[in-house]
């Protein structure tokens, strides 16, 4: 049989938790050999000092240490923590204090059961992270079903519409505008469905970067080369570059559906006749795009909002948009580690410009 003693000496010899004897001053007494998975120190180096001591620097800046002394200082509380590990690591303890009655000589006043719990402080953060990606998704759900219902019902009534026209009537003439304007609606569902299919890509994590040489120029030419803005009373396309141009590591498609979101909301939002230009500036550090135009600008109170999924300014009235293409652009401009700035006013135009390292 064992006795009492040999009892508490193989509880304590082999304990996975660290159980510490303190004073009336928090100050450890005693503690187990398990201090050296817990803490990282042997148990003999833990005697005079506290458990204090060996918390993290971020812990204590992100916490009132007033606060935080008076939980240590409280037999019967229970506080997690955030330690320097003896091996240099950064680990998650919980302890439970005991008061205690004085035994023998030694006043011990409390006692101390500490556990490692780092693998399910980890595992409750992944949790969250995945329950907030989770809550993030319906949400981006509920707004692509509401801005798809509302959106697409518009270029789809246009083209009934003509489609209805036409049964009754096919004259040269109307056929002419029947067909064009059908063909302008499915551009606007196309423009649409690219915008809601590269914002799933980019909320589920699915959306590739691959670099390449890219001619930026170039890019800018085939757009305005696909542009149909033609005519006197339409918009005037302007290109302007400074400096030499030269191919620079790019993705291909993101730096495309930049370019053609940028210019394409520039020529929307111009009235008849006005100028859009486009510069491309190679002569700084780090290349510089601006998409400049003449037309209706964006509020103050709207421009720290533009860049937000499916936010639309309040001042575009009937404009079509589903108010997502401009946060795809952020987010692309960003894999490139680039930045994009806006200055407008209303009623004044404006000029987004897009800054990209030359890699």
């Amino acid at each position: 049989m064992f006795s009492t003693m040999n009892v508490s000496q193989l509880i304590a010899m082999h304990t996975t938790d660290l159980v510490c004897l303190h004073d009336a001053d928090n100050t450890i007494r005693f503690a187990t050999p398990s201090s050296i998975k817990v803490l990282g120190h042997k148990a003999e180096t833990l005697v005079g000092r506290k458990l204090t001591d060996f918390l993290s620097e971020d812990f204590i800046n992100e916490m009132d240490f007033t606060t935080l002394m008076r939980f240590f200082d409280q037999p019967g509380t229970r506080i997690r923590y955030q330690i320097n590990h003896g091996e240099g690591r950064l680990r998650w303890l919980e302890t439970t204090y005991t008061e205690l009655e004085s035994i023998g000589n030694v006043q011990y006043r409390s006692l101390s059961t500490t556990r490692d719990i780092t693998e399910s402080v980890h595992l409750t953060e992944d949790l969250m992270n995945a329950l907030s990606k989770e809550q993030e998704l319906s949400k981006f759900k509920t707004n692509l079903y509401s801005v798809a219902s509302h959106e697409f019902k518009t270029p789809l009534a246009v083209i009934q519409a003509n489609i209805e026209m036409l049964k009754v009537k096919q004259s040269p003439k109307l056929l002419g505008m029947g067909l064009a304007t059908m063909e302008e609606e499915v551009d606007r569902l196309n423009t649409m469905i690219m915008d809601m299919l590269e914002l799933k890509k980019l909320t589920t994590g699915r959306r590739n970067f691959n670099l390449t040489k890219v001619d930026f120029v170039q890019i800018v030419k085939e757009l305005f080369s696909e542009s149909k803005e033609t005519g006197e009373k339409q918009r005037t396309l302007v290109l302007e570059v400074k400096g030499e141009a030269e191919e620079l590591q790019a993705d291909y498609s993101l730096i495309r559906y930049i370019f053609s979101n940028m210019l394409g909301n520039s020529i929307k939002f111009s009235e008849a006749g006005t100028e859009v230009k486009v510069i491309l500036d190679y002569e700084k550090e780090d290349l510089e795009i601006s998409f400049v135009d003449q037309g209706i600008g964006i509020p103050e109170e709207d421009q720290s909002k533009v860049f937000q999924s499916f936010y639309r300014g309040s001042n575009v009235s009937n404009v079509p948009g589903t108010g997502v293409g401009l946060s795809i652009v952020s987010e692309f401009v960003k894999l490139h580690k680039g930045k994009i700035k806006l200055v407008s006013a209303a009623g004044k135009g404006s000029t987004f410009t897009l800054t990209l390292p030359k890699l």
